[in-house]
């Protein structure tokens, strides 16, 4: 049996993430501002916009965890403060202090999102982020930043690149393996709130690309995956889950099979 903590688990991934690992015997801890409606092993209430309460949390739930799966995330119409505070801020908190409390070959599992396209073009001013580890200096910092910019995609391309840049650390000091899944639009609750903020149109071209929007049952593996021995050699990844769209965007012109 494992000991998992999820992160988000009241709703939408992270409450498939939390009973996927329940239902297979593992002792799930969950962790959200809402007690979710899935069967786990315990519950401890927080608000990732609250140090002093990650803190608390951390202090709480002792050392011998297995997994890290940190899913909780707002959309853009939250205000903006709040979306970077807990899509990169509040995630950046738990998975630090996460790291002396999980087992040697643990592992970390962030949900980060294809609609951080692009991070790699703007690691300058990401950077500038990834200075700041306090709210109100987040708050400051997106004042200052293009308001035209999509907030929730800066705060995943945050997530991105502070994963990528705590890998090496974090498997030289305590064994644990730190990746990033990024999904593309799921049929989840908040997907209406994505509509809004990204444009219908863009996502309804997603899904005639591919098909179909991905439901929780596409991405709650790729998730497992990476928290399992069998991806002992994969860190500082983050991996596409999106049926190829991005790649269709980015990759050129398709092979054409006869």
């Amino acid at each position: 049996m494992s000991r998992i903590v999820v992160v988000g688990a009241g709703s939408g991934i992270g409450a498939a993430v939390a009973k996927y690992f329940y239902d297979r015997g593992d002792h799930v801890l969950a962790v959200d501002i809402r007690e979710p409606r899935t069967p786990v092993s315990e519950f401890r209430h927080c608000d990732l916009r609250d140090a002093e309460r990650i803190a608390a949390l951390l202090g709480d739930i002792g050392s011998g965890w297995d997994m890290l799966a940190h899913v909780a995330g707002i959309p853009g119409t939250a205000p903006a403060a709040d979306v970077l505070n807990v899509n990169y801020l509040g995630m950046r908190l738990m998975t630090e202090g996460m790291l002396p409390l999980l087992n040697e070959g643990g592992s970390v599992v962030t949900v980060a999102s294809t609609a951080a396209l692009g991070w790699d073009q703007r690691t300058e001013i990401l950077s500038e982020l990834l200075e700041l580890t306090e709210g109100d200096a987040v708050a400051q910092w997106q004042e200052r930043q293009d308001p035209g910019y999509p907030v929730y995609s800066t705060s995943k391309q945050a997530a991105i690149l502070y994963t990528k840049r705590l890998a090496g650390p974090a498997w030289a000091k305590y064994g644990v393996r730190v990746n990033a899944v990024s999904p593309g639009p799921v049929e989840t609750p908040i997907l209406a709130d994505f509509e809004q903020t990204m444009g219908k149109e863009i996502l309804d071209m997603c899904r005639a690309t591919v098909g179909r929007h991905a439901t929780v049952e596409d991405i709650v593996p790729v998730i497992a995956f990476l928290g399992s021995p069998e991806a002992r050699w994969i860190t500082g990844q983050d991996i596409h889950v999106d049926a190829g769209f991005l790649n269709s965007m980015t990759a050129g012109p398709p092979v054409q099979l006869i």
